[in-house]
């Protein structure tokens, strides 16, 4: 009987080993990769709960290849023919790229090494490249500054295979609709693409070439990023007592629909010319795509617009010909700001309410017009208008444009860049939104995590959960303590399930042994720390921000009492204001500090004090100012 409970005792053993390490290599695999993680967490925590299976077929791949070139062509026909693309750049650019600069053996192995995924059509795995980089990279070297010399992009790494995924995984196969189509591009075609996006997204940040409010696929931009820049608009305003309309344009497939001829003429007058020019029309043209549902593929199909998905070029190329939008935008007094294809305007809509009205008509007109001569779909049924601020507003249907279609509905909350607004910008429908998103994520992730170690679940929670909290933090500035508390929640409950600790456990060493800052000092921190880079542990969120799209602008009028503190970057230019937090803290002024004042300033800890504005007119950088000594201080332009 002994032998036979210790036989047992070693067989559970043995199982418990081997769980624990197919858990753990599965996940090891995909740290990087959060929605591959989320769907390895729900097949283990939830097997029964099965998606539903596409069955692939020949029959299959070619519906799918026919519905996706149909779908493009209907919409590109749509527009009809125009003679003239609308353009608003100069004719003659005073700066100008004619030619893509070679490169070496060694750039060329940095770039092969820094992609990690090819297509099916490639000779061989994308590993494979990668690890035979030294025998490889001469010769691709050689083929790619032969293309730039000749200003042609080889034919052979024109063509895509596009691999059909479902939207939703409960989503229903038997309707082509609930598919998104993914393209997968050559690996030689890749390196290429990346080495002429670098000089040119070089060229074009070097030389002021883009405008600032677009934020999409720019070096230290992001989405958060855009959500700052919107928000800071709208509090601006609201802060002057002002009604603020937000308006979230929706466009349908507009990567897809981008028109060659017009994309070739923005690039011209930003400064594209002579073979740089020619090679991106070569790079354009005569493309193709199939469908390829392991083992089928589907008959080859022309594209005939649109710039390639899966490339690392196409993102900056749309950026130049989204371009001009916002000058056109401006000039009826709308602020804009964009992330690639995602575009907020704000409008104030009390200060002059017959101006507003005027310009938001006939801006909308000139946007609507430009789009269509752009060939971009302006879905007018799925843009969305929310309208914020205490003060009644007079916007009824009778503000939209009726060559624009029906009038959208002011909705109670808006869904933008994944953030959810509210009217008065609570924050309350966002973080009831993150909350229960998060604490599904850990319940499913508490079945799991008893079979990995303690490494690997700060990994996957880091990607599943902890990350939702630090997406868009800095708004959460000016919260009421209980939807903060809220969110501190979440992550006393994350620091628990990975350290496997009671929930009666103290967390505050917890968190110090995790290296998580509290949810109230990961708010206030990028605010304080405007260029402070993320630093390497993990959860710790801190996004690296940019003050250069936060617009200067006259401080509001002093109200007393000022109840809360909103977050933003010190300006470019003019002073600052700082608003403290409770507590009373010491700031000093960097060592040039001008003789008007001589030393540390010491804010007094009354209620009252915390609507004293401290203005330090000199500018000087953020870096100047000591973080430590200003954690807790919030800059406002």
């Amino acid at each position: 009987m002994t032998a036979l409970k210790n036989a047992t005792r070693e067989h559970h053993h043995l199982i418990r080993t081997a769980k624990r390490n197919f858990f753990t290599d599965r996940l090891d695999k995909n740290s990087h990769n959060s929605r591959e993680l989320f769907s390895i967490v729900k097949e283990f925590s939830n097997p029964s709960a099965s998606a539903n299976a596409v069955t692939p077929s020949q029959d299959l791949c070619e519906s799918l290849a026919t519905f996706f070139h149909r779908k493009i062509s209907d919409l590109h026909d749509s527009f009809g023919h125009q003679t003239q693309p609308y353009t608003t750049e100069p004719a003659s650019p005073d700066i100008t790229l004619n030619n893509w600069t070679h490169i070496n053996t060694e750039e060329t192995k940095s770039i092969m090494n820094s992609i990690h995924s090819g297509a099916p059509s490639d000779p061989c795995p994308h590993f494979i490249f990668n690890k035979a980089d030294d025998i490889i990279a001469p010769h691709l070297q050689t083929v790619i500054n032969s293309s730039f010399s000749s200003a042609t992009f080889p034919e052979c790494w024109k063509h895509a295979e596009v691999n059909a995924l479902l939207k939703k995984p409960t989503a229903d196969p038997s309707d082509l609709k609930n598919f998104r189509p993914i393209s997968l591009l050559p690996f030689p075609a890749k390196v290429i693409e990346k080495t002429v996006n670098k000089q040119l997204t070089t060229f074009l940040e070097d030389n002021n070439l883009l405008d600032p409010s677009q934020t999409g696929f720019r070096t230290n931009h992001s989405t958060e990023t855009a959500l700052i820049s919107v928000t800071d608009d709208i509090r601006t305003l609201m802060d002057n007592g002002e009604t603020v309309a937000l308006i979230l344009l929706d466009l349908s497939a507009a990567f897809d629909t981008v028109c060659h001829r017009t994309l070739i003429t923005r690039l011209r007058s930003t400064g594209i010319q002579g073979q740089a020019l020619d090679w991106i029309a070569s790079f354009l043209a005569n493309r193709s795509q199939r469908v390829y549902l392991p083992p089928f593929r589907s008959e080859p199909t022309k594209i005939i617009c649109g710039v390639p998905q899966g490339s690392s070029l196409s993102p900056t190329l749309f950026n130049v010909y989204m371009s001009p939008l916002a000058d056109i935008v401006r000039k009826h007094d709308i602020i804009i700001t964009s992330y690639a294809d995602d575009t907020q305007l704000v409008l104030s809509l009390t200060k002059d309410p017959a101006s507003a009205k005027t310009n938001l008509q006939e801006g909308m007109k000139d946007v609507a017009d430009w789009m269509r001569l752009s060939r971009l779909k302006l879905n007018s049924e799925k843009t969305e208008v929310l309208i914020l601020g205490n003060t009644p507003s007079a916007w009824d249907d009778s503000w939209w444009p009726t060559a624009l279609g029906t009038a959208p509905t002011p909705a109670d909350h808006a869904r933008n860049l994944g953030f959810i607004l509210d009217p008065l910008l609570t924050m309350t429908k966002q973080v009831n939104a993150v909350s229960s998103a998060c604490f599904l994520t850990l319940r499913m992730l508490r079945k799991i995590f008893r079979w990995i170690p303690a490494d690997t679940r700060k990994t996957v929670t880091h990607a599943l959960v902890t990350s939702r909290l630090d997406y868009g933090n800095t708004l959460y500035a000016g919260t009421t303590a209980k939807l903060q508390n809220r969110l501190q929640r979440i992550q006393n409950a994350s620091a628990r399930l990975i350290l496997d600790v009671p929930r009666n456990s103290h967390i505050s060493a917890h968190l110090r042994h995790l290296h998580w800052l509290p949810v109230s000092k990961r708010i206030t921190f990028p605010s304080s720390h405007p260029r402070t880079q993320s630093p390497p542990q993990q959860g710790t969120g801190i996004p690296q921000q940019t003050p250069q799209l936060l617009r200067p602008h006259p401080p509001p009028p002093l109200r007393w009492p000022r109840t809360c503190c909103r977050p933003s970057h010190p300006p470019l230019h003019g002073g600052w204001e700082i608003f403290l937090l409770p507590g009373g803290q010491d700031m000093e002024l960097p060592p040039h500090q001008p003789q008007d004042h001589p030393g540390p300033l010491r804010f007094p800890e009354t209620p009252k004090d915390l609507a004293v504005r401290a203005a330090i007119t000199p500018p000087f950088p953020p870096s100047a100012l000591r973080p430590a000594r200003v954690s807790s201080a919030l800059y406002k332009c």
